[in-house]
């Protein structure tokens, strides 16, 4: 059987749109968590690589703004998908007849886990009416042979002795009888006092069919001009990875980058800025 083949930055994006967009989980390779995984480490290497040839070339600069942007693109893609499989497991547990043939092997485990937790929480009124009652786990950092050790023998109570009775001038008055305070018609408002007791998570669902969501991009640093800058090439340069794309410039060239990587530039003095005209 043939390797699967790893995972490159467009199949990663292309994961990442899909998920965001589509209300349902998506059909994604089954060893999506390990090529993802795989994919972060060999961009770490290379960065490593280029840290120590030159940690100041620009080449050095691309790398890191692309394992950076693998990073938070995998992170993402790992939260879509579990926000997903627990809502799935939670109409599960509501009796739903759930597919699982798009999860992959590590969100199946997680789905059964959830599913078994929310089967056990929709039935707590059942279980408490029935006089059930959940068991703390022993905590006791003692040691078992203290533990095992037989307790000492209850220690006899001494019965006071009988005193005479009070005679009728030693009874207490009225004056020395403690006052009874008066129960309170009026029912405590719990749920002013303590409002933080009905309020509660928001499970998150699905869209119902029909529904639109909308298309976010992503997050994206090439596409902020906050942080980009407009330069002109000055001489031909090596091919090279920036954080969203591949850069193959020649002089004479008018790109626009991130701000990191076109300071580099015009620091080496490789390129220059644009200035736009007012």
């Amino acid at each position: 059987m043939t390797p699967p083949e790893p995972m490159t930055f467009e199949d990663l994006t292309s994961v990442y749109r899909l998920e965001k967009k589509a209300p349902a989980l998506s059909n994604v390779r089954k060893d999506l968590y390990r090529s993802m995984s795989n994919l972060l480490a060999t961009v770490s290497k290379e960065y490593e690589r280029q840290l120590a040839r030159d940690p100041d070339s620009i080449i050095c600069e691309g790398v890191n703004q692309r394992r950076k942007k693998i990073k938070l693109l995998s992170m993402e893609i790992v939260e879509l998908r579990m926000q997903k499989v627990a809502s799935l497991a939670l109409r599960g547990a509501r009796g739903a007849d759930n597919s699982i043939d798009v999860l992959t092997p590590e969100e199946k485990e997680y789905y059964s886990e959830v599913l078994a937790a929310s089967r056990k929480q929709a039935c707590i009124l059942d279980s408490l009416r029935k006089g059930t009652r959940y068991s703390s786990p022993d905590i006791d950092s003692r040691p078992s042979e203290e533990k095992a050790s037989p307790a000492a023998p209850p220690k006899m109570r001494e019965t006071p002795a009988p005193t005479a009775p009070a005679t009728l001038s030693e009874a207490p008055g009225p004056a020395d009888m403690p006052e009874l305070e008066e129960p309170d018609d009026e029912p405590e408002d719990f749920l002013e006092e303590f409002p933080d007791r009905i309020t509660g998570d928001v499970v998150p669902v699905a869209p119902e069919p029909g529904m639109t969501v909308a298309d976010d991009a992503g997050p994206s640093e090439e596409a902020s001009e906050d942080h980009a800058a407009v330069i002109r090439i000055l001489e031909d340069l090596p091919r090279f990875s920036g954080p969203e794309r591949d850069y193959d410039l020649r002089k004479e060239d008018i790109v626009m980058m991130p701000l990191a990587m076109a300071m580099a530039l015009v620091s080496r003095e490789k390129a220059v800025i644009v200035r736009p005209t007012p």
